[in-house]
């Protein structure tokens, strides 16, 4: 059998790894060496040790280590600005979703504590110099390959998590046995027992992954993306009947998504862009029409997004992004951009750019982006002469209005909303002089 290559720790991980080896067994695991050895770049780097978290809390007393849980053997510590676990070799028994104290069993071996990691690509371990390996993790590692340590239905009922984390890691790690997601459809009925957060959790991941097309045909094939979004199943071979469409609905929502960056906001709004189009779908002359779709489907993605948890701020960003994805030579003008960045605001002005430009590249060819680019000069040309898109930017404000006598609620909110219109026509009305003389002639129509 081939040899793993060695590993290059970096200095920091180096001196962690140290500092537990001078007092027993000291294994960096995880991630770590998974990326390292994958050609890919590391981020997190844990430690396993058959050392005592009393013993851990006494030789890293100098760092002030985090004690995330004697029940679990692990104490956090931080080193140069990087947070590091350092854990107890254990065996888990249990899931994560119910776990008790007795449920942790501590070990010394460090191959037990391999035994009970989900995939064999992560169940390896190094000391910086040799590497210990639970059974067929080096040939898996060497072929790219992803399976489960042991018996798959053990680990599955252990955590069903562990099924969508095994999509997750064919799509983000680039391993080749995506054919072996079959393995997994008898257990697809366990994620019931999770928890909304954590599936809302992986599945952020899975869809952020660079081949996002794939991996929402992994989440399809198992039927887990139609547990989650109950409301895809209708996108399914839906056939637009458009002439601006190849595709059929859920093809185009998949190239859309994976046609741009791998933003959780972006994301969610391209896979939810015209998730009401089945709702508003009509024809006229063997010609299918989506009239008001980007509503519906903004709609729909606030109540799919609510129960599935995410916090308002996302919700809010990607409803806001979906209702105004359309775009076309009608609502190009400085004049509707303005509208725009009152509605939406300048901060997801390019994400909107973004999700138009993804949308447009999964219609039929050829690509017809004259519409937009006018929108981004528009755009561009509001930013560069800080020209005035909202009441809060007029030159006047409220108190402005009651010194003329209009003091109602409304009158003034219609007041300002009429002079707003002013200033958009023409940036050069917004002087208070101006304004007020506007208002004067408003107040006029207002009876008051």
């Amino acid at each position: 059998m081939e040899k793993l290559k060695k590993i290059e720790l970096g200095e920091n991980e180096k001196y962690i790894l140290d500092i537990i080896q001078k007092h027993g067994e000291g294994y960096v695991v995880g991630g770590y060496v998974r990326d390292s050895l994958l050609g890919l770049k590391p981020k997190d780097c844990d430690f396993v040790t058959n050392l005592s978290y009393e013993k851990l809390l006494e030789i890293f007393k100098e760092f002030h280590p985090k004690e995330i849980g004697k029940a679990f053997g692990i104490i956090q510590v931080k080193y140069k600005g990087i947070h590091y676990e350092i854990a107890k070799y254990r065996k888990d028994i249990g899931t994560p979703e119910d776990r008790r104290e007795q449920e942790i069993e501590f070990t010394d071996d460090i191959m037990e504590d391999l035994k009970r990691r989900d995939f064999t690509i992560n169940a390896i371990a190094f000391d910086g110099e040799n590497y210990r390996c639970a059974e067929h993790a080096v040939e898996d590692i060497m072929n790219r390959n992803l399976r489960f340590v042991g018996e798959a239905s053990e680990r599955i009922k252990e955590d069903p998590l562990r099924i969508m984390r095994f999509i997750r890691f064919l799509v983000t790690k680039d391993l080749n046995n995506k054919n072996d997601i079959e393995q997994l459809q008898p257990y697809i009925p366990l994620v019931k027992k999770l928890s909304m957060e954590r599936m809302r959790e992986e599945f952020s991941k899975i869809i952020t992954a660079d081949a996002a097309d794939i991996a929402i045909e992994l989440l399809e094939e198992t039927g887990i993306l139609e547990y989650l979004i109950p409301e895809w199943t209708k996108t399914r071979k839906f056939n637009q009947r458009n002439p601006h469409h190849n595709l059929t609905l859920d093809e185009h929502i998949k190239k859309a998504t994976a046609s741009i960056e791998g933003d959780i906001e972006l994301r969610l709004a391209a896979l939810l862009h015209d998730i009401g189009k089945p709702e508003t779908y009509t024809v006229k002359n063997g010609i299918g029409h989506f009239y008001g779709h980007e509503q519906e489907s903004a709609f729909m993605a606030e109540k799919i997004l609510t129960r599935m948890k995410y916090t308002n701020k996302i919700i809010k960003n990607v409803t806001l992004l979906i209702a105004n994805h359309l775009n076309n030579s009608k609502n190009s003008n400085k004049r509707y951009c303005k509208k725009l960045i009152d509605k939406i605001g300048h901060e997801n002005m390019p994400k909107l750019f973004k999700l138009m430009e993804a949308d447009r590249v999964a219609h039929k060819p050829p690509f017809d982006f004259t519409a937009l680019d006018k929108l981004k000069i528009a755009y561009h040309e509001i930013c560069n002469n800080n020209e005035p898109v909202s009441m809060k930017d007029l030159a006047v404000n409220g108190n402005d209005m009651i010194g003329i006598g209009i003091t109602e609620g409304k009158d003034i909110g219609e007041t300002l909303k009429y002079l707003l219109g002013k200033v958009l026509e023409d940036p050069a009305n917004n002087n208070k002089e101006v304004l007020m003389n506007f208002a004067e002639q408003y107040k006029i129509l207002l009876k008051v």
